[in-house]
This record gives C-alpha cells, sequence and structure tokens, in this order.
C-alpha cells in the first residue's frame, strides 16, 4: 500500500465529522466515542423521551401477582393468578366478584377444588379516597406477634402516608363487604340474566 493511500484511510471520517486517526491516537474505539457522545447529552436531550423508558408506575392501578399454591386436597403445587390492590373505579367486575364471593380465588387444575386464597391485598375507592387492607381472617383470631403485626400496620400507613387517602384495616372479605361495598350489586350469574 502507496504511502498516500495508508494516509487517506488514517483520515477517514466518522459520522460526528471527527478523523479516525485523532480517535487512534487517544485509544478510543467508536463505542468508546459513543459512550461519550451520550454522556455529553445537553438538558434538552435528555428531556426527550427515549424508547427505553417506562411511562411511571400508577400507584393507584389495579394490581397482579403470581403465586405457585399448593391443593389442600391433592397437594399438587400450581401456579395462581392473585390481585393484591383493587381499584374499584378501574374494575368494577372485581369489587362484584367480591360480593358475590368470587374474588381471589384458586381452582386446583388436578381436583379442581376450589379455593380462597388468604393472602393480604388492597381495596381503593377513589371516589371516597379510601384505601381498605383486606387480611386474612386467621390473623384476628391468631393473636400473638404483636410487634410483627404493629410493624406490618405501620408499613402500610407509611406507604400511604403521602397520599390524601383514608386506611382503615378489614381482617376477611365479609368485613369489608358489610362496611364498604353494602352499595356495590353483585354480578348476575348466567341463569339469573
Amino acid at each position: 500500500m502507496s504511502q498516500e493511500a495508508k494516509q487517506a484511510a488514517d483520515q477517514t471520517v466518522d459520522p460526528r465529522g471527527e478523523a479516525e486517526s485523532a480517535r487512534t491516537a487517544r485509544g478510543m474505539s467508536a463505542g468508546d466515542e459513543l459512550l461519550i457522545g451520550l454522556s455529553a447529552a445537553t438538558p434538552e436531550d435528555e428531556d426527550a423521551a427515549t424508547p427505553t423508558e417506562q411511562p411511571p408506575v400508577d400507584v393507584f392501578a389495579t394490581q397482579w401477582t403470581e403465586f405457585d399454591l399448593r391443593c389442600r386436597d391433592c397437594q399438587i403445587t400450581h401456579y395462581v393468578p392473585f390481585c393484591i390492590f383493587l381499584n374499584a373505579e378501574e374494575s368494577p367486575e372485581l369489587v362484584q366478584r367480591i360480593t358475590s364471593g368470587h374474588f381471589n380465588v384458586k381452582r386446583c387444575p388436578v381436583c379442581h377444588q376450589i379455593e380462597y386464597v388468604e393472602h393480604p391485598y388492597s381495596y381503593y375507592d377513589p371516589a371516597r379516597q379510601l384505601i381498605v387492607q383486606v387480611r386474612p381472617e386467621w390473623e384476628w383470631h391468631a393473636g400473638g406477634g404483636e410487634e410483627w403485626y404493629a410493624a406490618r400496620l405501620e408499613d402500610f400507613f407509611d406507604k400511604w402516608s403521602e397520599y390524601d387517602v383514608k386506611i382503615e384495616v378489614v381482617f376477611g372479605p365479609q368485613p369489608l363487604i358489610d362496611r364498604f361495598l353494602q352499595d356495590a350489586q353483585p354480578a348476575l350469574t348466567p341463569d339469573q340474566s
């Protein structure tokens, strides 16, 4: 290769207009240059949404999780979707499931036994600015562990302290229905319609 061709290759210009030889003289790769360019972004560039950014999470949206639970009858472990936060305005059909006794239940895929999943969840009524934590009924009767339980309640109250909401705690779904869902209509079954 001639000396002139070698000098021309060394002077290849990258997309930002910087000479290739200058970049290699600093010991930087094209990837390093890209990272430097990103770190030197202007404030207006930071305001622009990037495709990898996620929208902020709505803490008042209905939320689900999943558990692997064991059937009491046949002892098989199976996957169960579970609602941990119910927004009554967003999910009125789930409120109807509470009043009809079909909320957060699991059905075993083997023996078909249906059981209520005893795990805490929260009910949110935006019209009343009310959050009710529904704890398992057995906790009310269990006794003992007051320090642990008090710490759990304190965590729950602290979580919602920055929002303008009233907080209640009940044990089991029936007190939720009796105290807060009397005006909610139970879902109609197909034979009732």
